[in-house]
């Protein structure tokens, strides 16, 4: 199974950074184990890697050194995938589909802080 690299201490975040990188593994067609792995493998899994970070960092708030620390990334990987995307956004169609990706990991960290909060969760 795929994994983030957070450490257990801060399970928020990395639960916000493997929404973000399901998502964009769904949103390309790639398996998640594809996005999250250590190495580049091919530009098509480089993309979704890019993709699950911008989400990360831009759609949810994470600091660019929190989910570098949590993809295995060096922050200036972060902060190259997120001018790439930002970039790719001036195309109407691609930031509709960035958009509504931002807003459903939003809603999903939302929804799995609300059950945290409730007990209902443990990371």
């Amino acid at each position: 199974m795929p994994t983030i690299r957070t450490p257990a201490a801060h399970p928020a975040g990395r639960q916000a950074c493997l929404v973000a990188a399901r998502l964009a593994a769904t949103a390309t067609g790639l398996p998640l184990d594809r996005v999250l792995h250590p190495r580049r493998l091919d530009r098509r899994s480089a993309s979704a890697r890019a993709l699950a970070m911008y989400l990360a960092h831009v759609g949810l708030g994470l600091p660019m050194t929190r989910v570098a620390a949590d993809f295995g990334r060096h922050r200036s990987t972060v902060a190259h995938a997120c001018r790439r995307i930002e970039e790719r956004r001036e195309v109407a169609g691609w930031d509709r589909r960035v958009a509504a990706l931002e807003e459903t990991a939003r809603a999903e960290t939302a929804q799995a802080e609300a059950g945290r909060a409730m007990g209902g969760g443990h990371g």
